[in-house]
């Protein structure tokens, strides 16, 4: 059956995974001393009892799984354990052991790792599951998926969306065939697959006239008026810890259409000693393109570090996946700079492809210029971000609704700040002084879904009247941008899913609402502040009402609905509101349920039929919706498998709400976001902003956390307008 895992290394020792095993839930006893201590410390904390804490947190390790990588020179392995198996041998171990030793890991009883974008359902026995790079689950003792199969929507791989002709994004200008002239280029990266530990070597980036060996990176079109000549781009490399660059990671060429790949940039660059030679650093060498101040997209290259006496990776059977081996392409580059490009881009890449560790790199981009360092700073979580992000929530989880919510959220908020580089704050502060009045528009791009980026405590806040957490100072907003892109459906459009830019502005001819009304049949209460937030949607806002059944599920991800006696297609933005919850038994916890009590998950959002011209904003306003995984942004959850299915936007909880405050911030929301007439909304990012500073309570009282608890994906500065009648 397929378990969710905990993602582990074989590095680790026995007393490191049983600390991380803690944090999630699991161990054989409280009174073990990983267990005994992390519950007296989230006791400590949140003032709750020691045993109240323990019974919150505990969870049946039978019903996981264990995903280890292990690095076996230049080759990367799999293995999948029961966690219960795991957790017992580490128990009883000295805890200095690692779990190569303890498991007895060996080559040749490696995992498969089949991928779950092929939709099986069926996989080997003993295999870790991968989505896009990472480990979503494990199949073990039956190697078949015993999830209850959820009947897709039914789509029409050959009925495209009558919106979905063009294959512009939302937010570009649109200009006359005629006045342009387009040239086809590709990503060049010219490097070593491999090079010893302090030995300088080049790495030349450029454009080509076709694809590159070992590069991902898709085909691009360098677009510029009919008689300009060439087209200036800057290159910003990186790459993880242990690799740094002579002279800088920032370059700028002028690139002459009519001779691409003779513009390249050359950057010198040298890796730190290696302890081993079976323990080469394997990293990645990013590159992101920029145009206008706007990063238009990345191509990457593996790269190893060998120990200065070696000249070679060392020799092994063809095990497991080889850190040189072709990489799957990655999402088309961009070059058309965005109209209403964020103040500051905060890009948190992950160059070693670890799950089981909290090692990333952070970038950051603007179209102002900035005294501060751009990067790549170092960034670790110290545990891996799944388990970094589950702390902090069951911080909050355990506090409730107690007087200590305050000190609680701040203290989640100064957490998160550490591991921000200090430069990030730094350019923060740069950005306010030139846009001032207003407030800086931040875009925030991380391989890592689950951390709160938006919760980040802001010590020199840039406007003192408002709570000092990042999401309250500036206009704020995440998206995706790597190689994990969908490909475009059949029939729908050329353009990745999601959109190399997320859309700055969108035109509304059509809402839908998408409301419960619970039957006692269901299993499920009815819920009249959602049936009522509903109804005004559809009065004040002439939203489509739509039945939570499965025909209107249908059709609403189809993109074939009909209003009134006219076929509408999609719409441009949508909302739910019911029941939902969050199972962390399953690979995809996130569920939302229709009126029958059907549950939906997730990844049907992923076979939606938008994208291209047609990019909804999708507000989920359902309690527990919010969390995929361990939080909204995983990318098994709501968020990702949404924006993978071609919505521009998408906003939910990062918990728990209250009902009457939820119906408050979707009515409002609305009303700011998509006024009548021909007026423009005010950005998405704004009216967050606004919200979360609602926050704030008074000195004595217990405040709400539902102000704080929405994310957005999507364009801080995402504007709406209703669409002139035609």
């Amino acid at each position: 059956m397929l378990k969710p895992v905990i993602s582990l290394d074989a590095d680790m020792t026995a007393e490191a995974v049983l600390q991380r095993l803690a944090m999630n839930g699991f161990w054989i006893s409280v009174d073990d001393p990983a267990a005994s201590a992390y519950i007296a410390q989230l006791s400590i904390r949140t003032g709750r009892p020691v045993d109240d804490v323990a019974t919150m947190l505990t969870r049946d390790a039978s019903r996981y799984g264990a995903a280890i990588r292990r690095q076996w020179g230049a080759r990367v392995l799999w293995y999948a354990r029961e966690l219960g198996e795991v957790l017992e041998r580490c128990a009883r171990s000295s805890g200095g052991q690692s779990l190569l030793d303890l498991l007895q890991l060996h080559e040749s009883d490696a995992s498969s790792t089949p991928s779950r974008e092929s939709g099986s359902q069926a996989f080997p026995t003993s295999s870790v599951v991968m989505d896009a790079g990472e480990p979503v689950a494990v199949a073990l003792v039956t190697g078949v998926s015993t999830q209850p199969r959820i009947r897709s929507p039914g789509i029409d791989p050959g009925e495209a969306s009558p919106r979905s002709a063009t294959t512009r994004s939302a937010s570009s200008p649109v200009v006359a065939v005629s006045e342009v002239r387009d040239v086809p280029a590709w990503p060049r990266i010219d490097a070593p697959d491999f090079v010893p530990a302090l030995e300088r070597f080049d790495v030349t980036v450029g454009f080509g006239t076709a694809a590159q060996a070992g590069v991902a990176g898709g085909q691009l079109i360098l677009r510029a008026p009919a008689g300009v000549a060439s087209v200036e781009v800057v290159v910003e490399l990186s790459a993880g810890p242990g690799v740094q660059a002579i002279d800088g990671w920032r370059g700028t060429m002028s690139v002459n259409l009519d001779d691409v790949a003779s513009a390249c940039v050359r950057f010198t660059l040298t890796g730190e000693e290696r302890v081993d030679a079976w323990h080469p650093l394997l990293t990645t060498l990013e590159v992101r393109y920029l145009v206008g101040g706007t990063v238009c997209g990345i191509a990457s290259r593996p790269l190893i570090i060998l120990h200065s006496r070696e000249a070679a990776p060392p020799q092994q059977d063809r095990v497991g996946e080889s850190w040189s081996a072709p990489v799957r392409a990655s999402a088309p580059v961009d070059l058309m700079p965005d109209p209403a490009a964020p103040d500051l881009t905060i890009e948190i890449s992950k160059p070693d492809r670890n799950a089981s560790s909290g090692q990333y790199v952070c970038q950051i981009f603007s179209l102002h210029p900035l005294t501060c360092g751009r990067g790549p700073f170092p960034m670790d979580l110290g545990q891996d971000a799944k388990t970094f992000a589950a702390d902090l929530v069951t911080e909050v989880k355990a506090v409730g609704q107690s007087i200590l919510l305050n000190q609680a959220l701040e203290s989640v908020g100064r957490l998160v700040a550490q591991c921000l580089p200090a430069a990030v704050f730094d350019a923060l502060r740069e950005v306010a002084v030139n846009v001032a009045p207003n407030a800086p528009a931040v875009l925030i791009v991380s391989a890592e879904p689950y951390v709160p980026w938006e919760l980040s405590w802001v010590d020199q806040p840039l406007d003192a009247t408002r709570p000092s957490y990042l999401g309250c100072q500036a206009l704020v907003g995440r998206w995706l941008r790597d190689d994990k892109a969908a490909a475009p459906t059949a029939g729908i459009t050329t353009s990745p899913r999601p959109a190399t830019h997320p859309i700055a502005s969108l035109s509304v001819c059509n809402m839908a609402v998408m409301a419960a009304w619970y039957k006692a049949a269901s299993g499920f209460m009815r819920l009249p502040m959602a049936e009522a937030e509903a109804s005004t949607l559809v009065t004040e806002h002439g939203a489509l009402p739509l039945a939570a059944t499965e025909q209107a599920m249908s059709s609403f991800l189809g993109a074939s609905l009909e209003k009134g006696f006219e076929r509408i297609g999609g719409v441009e933005a949508a909302h739910f509101a019911g029941h939902g919850d969050f199972d962390a038994t399953r690979p995809d916890a996130s569920t939302l349920f229709l009126e029958s009590g059907m549950p939906i998950r997730s990844n049907l959002f992923r076979a939606a039929r938008y994208g291209g011209a047609q990019q909804p904003l999708l507000f989920l306003n359902a309690c527990m919706l919010g969390i995929g995984g361990e939080l909204l942004g995983d990318m098994g959850g709501f968020p990702g498998n949404s924006l993978r299915g071609g919505f521009g936007g998408v906003l939910g909880a990062l918990w728990e709400v209250d009902d009457e405050v939820a119906r408050t911030v979707a009515l409002e929301f609305w009303q700011r976001a998509l006024p009548a007439g021909p007026t423009k909304g005010e950005p998405v990012g704004a009216i967050l902003r606004d919200l979360r500073c609602r926050f704030a309570s008074a000195a004595g009282s217990v405040p709400d956390s539902t102000w704080l608890a929405y994310v957005y994906y999507g364009h801080p500065r995402l504007t709406l307008e209703r669409a002139t009648t035609q």
